[in-house]
């Protein structure tokens, strides 16, 4: 029987991963990087700045002096443009809902920072469900490393086993494996080689039985 549900935030809880690619193909201009919103996404859904930034720049060879004044543009433009835009994922809010009913604790594991995902799960009116908000920028590694989830699970005092990841990022479910825990893998089409332990393309198809069955 499992015993909490770790969600993923942006691409799950919120549609708000595509504000992150947005603003992270313009950021990337001005390098003459030119990678769409779509390419972005697909690739690094879920992945901290910090590792994302890094890894586009070294592939363009490209050098900067403070990765950090990068990072924190982004989040004046993601603070500004998401006023008003910040929606549930389709079911996402019954699910929670459902979940914390039935006595699971409830976590979130996002790369977003921790004042963005206090903003969006207080816009949403869901913050009093969660027992535990969790930022990459809280761990060494972020996604695909394990961290964030170890940390939630020690703060959600569960172990890894009893835990459930709900992800819609490669990244994410490459983590949650690596932590030992259970992940449902939230995509759009199931084609590819997507690394969770079950597949979903509406949260609607997820309930109390099929988290305790994993």
């Amino acid at each position: 029987m499992k015993k909490a549900v770790i969600f993923d935030m942006d691409g799950v809880i919120s549609d708000t991963q595509q504000l992150h690619a947005e603003v992270e193909s313009k950021l990337l201009r001005e390098f003459q990087i030119f990678l769409s919103p779509k390419e972005i996404t697909k690739k690094y859904a879920g992945v901290s700045d910090k590792t994302m930034f890094k890894e586009i720049l070294n592939d363009y060879k490209i050098s900067i002096p403070n990765l950090s004044n990068l990072i924190f543009k982004k989040w004046d433009m993601i603070k500004e443009i998401s006023k008003g835009k910040v929606i549930a994922i389709p079911h996402a809010i019954k699910l929670v809902s459902l979940l914390k009913k039935h006595g699971f604790k409830l976590a979130i594991a996002s790369a977003s920072t921790l004042s963005f995902i206090e903003y969006v799960v207080t816009t949403l009116a869901i913050k009093d469900k969660f027992d535990v908000l969790v930022s990459a920028q809280e761990v060494i590694s972020g996604k695909p490393a394990p961290d964030i989830f170890f940390l939630a699970a020690e703060r959600l005092k569960v172990t890894p086993k009893d835990c459930v990841v709900i992800e819609d990022g490669r990244s994410g479910m490459i983590g949650a494996r690596a932590a030992g825990m259970k992940s449902v893998g939230f995509v759009a089409s199931k084609n590819g080689d997507w690394p969770a332990d079950i597949l979903v393309s509406s949260l609607n198809q997820l309930n109390v039985s099929v988290i305790h069955n994993l």
